[in-house]
């Protein structure tokens, strides 16, 4: 009973802070005040929310995706982004209850998805989110079971990697904010998980892109983010990372 209600008040936090992200990459891509103490409001009325105006998933439902007040439409993104968070939280709780590492790892989660929503909405890495997101998860290397080198190494490669294309190609492969986003995904994942996170997010981008081309929605000169790729990449491997690895090695013995 203590287990279910525990994972049921994380799955509540994670559909909060889905609600809280809506309104946070908003506000800080169009460098709004009151991130933290404002209230919420509607973007184009400006009236401030009720509480029962901000129930995640539920209240877009029953208002139809509509602004209670001025029926100005809600973006179908805002109960997607509550809906991801609130089912990602409720999968690592669900894995990783009663491991001291859970939270600390639901922290990275809300961080690795703020940062996919917004390069996916705004095709930007908001220096604003990755290092905060950096800096704690610094800290959290040095209390993990495994040494903290490791996790340096990672992220040493996840950055040079990035910071190899960006200054090969003076900027126009990759973004200077994929540089951090390679440090945050080394520093959480650690060498080993941080090569085969890359491979997927890198292997579904060129699907994603073929198929882009192919349907006319896209053309070689366009600008695929790819923090839209890396951090659900980073997510998978938070998760079951060492499943994956270890079913690899599993199949290329049998082979």
């Amino acid at each position: 009973m203590e287990k279910e209600l525990i994972i049921s008040l994380i799955t509540v936090v994670g559909a909060i802070l889905g609600s809280f992200t809506t309104m946070l990459i908003h506000r800080l891509h169009f460098d709004e005040d009151g991130i933290i103490a404002g209230r919420s409001r509607c973007p184009k009325c400006r009236k401030n929310l009720k509480f029962w105006n901000l129930i995640p998933i539920l209240s877009w439902v029953f208002q139809r995706g509509k602004c209670s007040n001025c029926k100005e439409k809600i973006p179908f993104s805002y109960p997607i982004i509550e809906l991801t968070f609130l089912l990602t939280f409720f999968f690592f709780a669900q894995k990783f209850y009663g491991q001291v590492e859970l939270i600390p790892l639901l922290i990275v989660v809300f961080f690795s998805l703020v940062l996919f929503y917004y390069d996916l909405l705004f095709y930007e890495v908001d220096d604003r989110i990755i290092f905060p997101a950096i800096f704690l998860a610094v800290i959290w290397a040095f209390f993990r079971e495994i040494p903290w080198y490791a996790f340096l190494l990672g992220a040493s490669v996840g950055f040079a990697f990035y910071a190899f294309q960006y200054y090969a190609s003076k900027g126009r492969w990759v973004g200077a904010g994929d540089m951090r986003l390679g440090f945050f995904m080394g520093i959480v994942l650690g060498v080993e998980k941080l090569l085969f996170a890359l491979l997927v997010a890198y292997a579904v981008g060129s699907l994603v892109a073929i198929l882009l081309i192919l349907f006319k929605k896209f053309t070689r000169k366009s600008i695929l983010p790819m923090g839209a790729f890396l951090m659900p990449s980073t997510i998978l491997f938070l998760y079951v990372g060492v499943e994956i690895i270890n079913l690899y090695w599993e199949i290329l013995v049998s082979i």
